[in-house]
């Protein structure tokens, strides 16, 4: 989680009402514009601007934290919590919020986040005016055993350098683009390296995947469309969400979405290439028997389409529902863009040719359910519950070829109260998934992510689920703490974690149909960490974070034992 307390500039405070050829000569190119663009942000900056442009707020912005914590002390529940949050999203859930029983630290990130809608401008002409800013970060870490993953890992950690471009046109479209200066994940998580750094100091160690986020965004006061490349999350979920997860780098997609006080339509399409030839366990099923798909290994023709319906009670219930599809190897499809059709109804399995040796399907589906309830001032439980399988204990111990379940569940509970000039907030979540949650009968159909590094010849691709960020087979229960004021952030998580033999490789198979989580001999993992911040003067603060994490029966051999500690340690400047 964020323990960041310092944000983007701020207007002046107000308060708005409204109605709703090899890599070296690349990276001096790559440097050069990078020069370019600080200079311009130093001579254009300082403007000022009389309209309002159209913004967005992302899955991994500060901001979605003050708008959580608002939300939680005024009693009310989110209507959705499915950022990319549009400006317009933003303003209905502040216009909902009673300020005058809002506590000091709470109004604080009430004008916060109403000063962020109207960004400082760099650039004004009619109907088009501009944002250039620089967000540089150092960052160095240790852990004291490899054999211990990182705590905080890479798509947690800041570039070296950013600059944040946003273009406005008029008040309803944004144009935004981010170039980076940021280290490859195959090196920031090299698993022989006991340190850690932010600094891609060789050329090969450049994230030559950047910009991570670049995308065209335009809404009003009821609808918001946004296209391009930028993270997402579906769901309050603190130590992830089960359906859709900011635990990728980031998604291509294009979405749109319908609003009103209590009500919420949107309709997602993410393009999610997919190698499979490192992701197979057995790699003799990347032999499948029948020619239509001979040889297929790979392929960019796969797509994840996906609507959802948020609605909400008394604005203290509220019930979301996602149902979606993974056509694993399918142009872009006329039918699946039908915004009101149920996709399982299409029967869509039957129209691809089977895949590898046990024929499996081509298309896979995704069902969640999540529920939230504000039952008290400051206090909500939630929950959700996914599925991409229902197999039921009578189907599977009769039916030897019926598919294993693919079950999640999270149940949580979060309460915000201040104390003086801080803002305090309290969250536990239980966990608990399937052997086969996100894994299908073959690996285009399964509900993972991946996307190539900066590739010269030692790097392997990088997989993830698109689901909850410790994955499947497994069970989980988390305990945390945040406290915030003005200049300080401390946080502190505690887990307990029992992990099966499944892992993010692709193994399905039928004969696996009666296994419960956690499978085999479970991996136990005990993890404690504490994030602080410490902002010295606007646009500069300080950042660190301790942890330990203790395995037991590490990599499933019994009586196996590993401890490992590890610390980091950043400087912050935002302009």
């Amino acid at each position: 989680m964020v323990t960041d307390v310092d944000y983007r500039l701020t207007a002046p405070l107000f308060k708005v009402a409204r109605n709703g050829p090899g890599p070296r000569p690349l990276v001096r190119a790559v440097l050069g514009r990078f020069l370019f663009a600080v200079l311009a942000l130093f001579f254009l900056g300082g403007t000022s601007f009389g309209a309002e442009p159209f913004t967005v707020i992302s899955a991994d912005d500060p901001l979605l934290e003050d708008l959580r914590y608002l939300v939680r002390e005024g009693g009310k529940s989110f209507l959705s919590l499915t950022p990319p949050l549009s400006r317009d999203e933003v303003y209905a859930i502040l216009n909902e919020l009673e300020t005058e029983n809002l506590s000091g630290p709470a109004l604080r990130r009430y004008q916060r986040v109403l000063d962020a809608m109207v960004p400082p401008l760099s650039y004004v002409s009619p109907n088009f005016s501009a944002a250039f800013h620089i967000n540089a970060a150092l960052e160095g870490r240790f852990r004291s055993n490899t054999g211990v993953a990182w705590q905080k890992q890479d798509n947690r950690s800041r570039s070296l350098i950013g600059l944040p471009l946003h273009f406005f046109f008029s008040d309803t479209l944004e144009l935004f683009l981010e170039p980076l200066l940021a280290v490859d994940p195959w090196y920031y998580n090299h698993p022989a390296s006991n340190w850690g750094s932010n600094v891609p100091w060789m050329a090969e160690r450049f994230d030559l995947n950047m910009p991570l986020r670049a995308f065209a965004a335009a809404g009003g006061n009821w609808w918001a469309f946004q296209i391009g490349r930028d993270r997402l999350s579906f769901g309050p979920g603190i130590t992830g969400n089960m359906a859709v997860s900011d635990n990728p780098d980031y998604y291509d997609f294009a979405r749109i979405s319908f609003f009103s006080g209590n009500f919420k339509y949107s309709a997602l399409i993410s393009q999610m290439p997919l190698n499979a030839e490192h992701l197979v366990a057995d790699s003799g099923d990347l032999i499948p028997p029948s020619p239509e798909v001979s040889g297929l290994i790979e392929t960019t023709n796969r797509y994840l389409y996906l609507h959802r319906l948020d609605f909400r009670l008394f604005e203290k219930f509220s019930v979301g529902l996602s149902e979606g599809v993974m056509a694993g190897n399918s142009p872009l499809e006329l039918r699946y863009l039908n915004p009101i059709m149920v996709f399982h109804s299409f029967f869509s399995w039957r129209d691809y040719p089977g895949w590898g040796k046990k024929s499996g399907s081509m298309t896979g589906s995704l069902f969640s359910l999540d529920l939230e309830w504000a039952f008290l001032s400051g206090w909500a439980l939630y929950g959700q519950i996914v599925m991409n399988e229902f197999s039921t204990p009578y189907e599977a111990s009769r039916y030897p070829d019926q598919p294993p379940s693919g079950m999640g569940y999270l149940l949580g509970a979060e309460y915000a109260a201040s104390f003086n000039d801080w803002a305090l907030s309290f969250y536990g979540e239980l966990v608990y998934a399937d052997p086969f949650l996100y894994t299908l009968s073959s690996p285009f159909a399964s509900m993972i992510w991946m996307r190539r590094l900066s590739d010269l010849g030692t790097k392997d691709l990088r997989y993830m689920f698109f689901g909850h960020t410790e994955g499947r087979d497994m069970f989980l229960a988390a305990l945390g703490a945040a406290a915030q004021n003005e200049k300080l952030s401390v946080r502190l998580d505690l887990s307990f974690k029992m992990q099966g033999g499944h892992g993010l490789e692709w193994d399905w198979d039928t004969e696996y149909n009666n296994q419960r989580s956690p499978s085999g001999n479970p991996e136990t993992r005990i993890r404690l960490g504490l994030g602080l911040g410490y902002r010295l003067f606007p646009g500069f603060t300080i950042e660190g974070n301790i942890g330990e994490t203790l395995l037991l029966d590490a990599a499933h051999v019994r009586g196996e034992r590993k401890y490992g500690f590890e610390a980091g340690l950043g400087v912050r400047y935002y302009y």
